[in-house]
């Protein structure tokens, strides 16, 4: 009996000694760990503020080469051989013409071809902009050929209007003593639209024609859109028409 104590005694006192080196030998690996993080922090922030530094540097260069191209840009200017008034005459035609374009941009299909002529325009003062000495400068350049890429977007535009309009169908404007042709009419005729209201359809779509759509002349050779309802253009139109009518 009291060797089997004795062996126990033995037994737990071996389990006590080797519990104790495991969790000596966890806090040395514990510690290890903490060390070798700490070290990898260090290092990190040595490589941040080298990092740090170089950011600096390059936005000092950055900042710098901004400040020569700026001075380049001036002395180019200078070299233009333009005059405080001239220049200020320039800026003025060019804002000008890019505020024309942007309305062009805004316009329905059918209203820009009505104003096809505005493109034309528009077109001739870009033009005559790019020959004076100020084009060559690099900020009105790059406008100016901003205005051009908006310019052949109109353009652009145009062309499927009319290539559109070539399948559209026509009336030739007959005389008011015999036929009585007027829109009013015209958009009356069952062929047309069946209906007279809808007389500005017609208007719109020939706005290069007529002028005044109380006017049109024998012969005309009018573009007749697809049925539906009046835009809202169309719609407008017709409000700002009745107005001056009963000014």
């Amino acid at each position: 009996m009291k060797l089997k104590i004795l062996s126990l005694c033995a037994f737990l006192l071996i389990a006590a000694t080797s519990a104790s080196s495991q969790e000596k030998l966890s806090k040395e690996e514990w510690q290890k760990q903490i060390t070798e993080y700490t070290s990898q922090r260090d290092s990190l922030k040595n490589e941040l503020g080298t990092l740090t530094k170089q950011i600096d540097a390059l936005r000092s260069a950055l900042a710098s080469l901004d400040k020569q191209i700026q001075t380049v840009k001036d002395e180019t200017l200078a070299l233009s051989g333009a005059s405080d008034a001239v220049r200020t005459d320039f800026e003025r035609r060019l804002q000008d013409l890019e505020r024309r374009v942007a309305e062009l941009l805004t316009l329905s299909d059918q209203d820009l071809y009505a104003h096809r002529s505005d493109v034309d325009s528009a077109q001739a003062i870009k033009d005559n902009l790019m020959k004076e000495r100020l084009a060559d400068v690099e900020r009105y350049y790059e406008r100016l050929q901003k205005v051009q890429s908006k310019i052949d977007n109109l353009r652009s535009t145009l062309a499927k209007v009319a290539s559109a309009a070539e399948s559209e169908e026509h009336y030739v404007v007959r005389s008011w003593s015999k036929y009585r042709d007027c829109l009013w009419n015209i958009s009356k005729k069952k062929k047309i639209y069946d209906s007279p209201f809808l007389w500005p359809k017609i208007w719109q779509a020939n706005r290069d024609r007529i002028k005044d759509p109380d006017i049109i002349h024998v012969g005309q050779r009018l573009m007749i859109p697809p049925p539906g309802s009046l835009t809202t253009a169309e719609k407008s139109a017709e409000r700002v028409y009745w107005s001056k009518k009963h000014a």
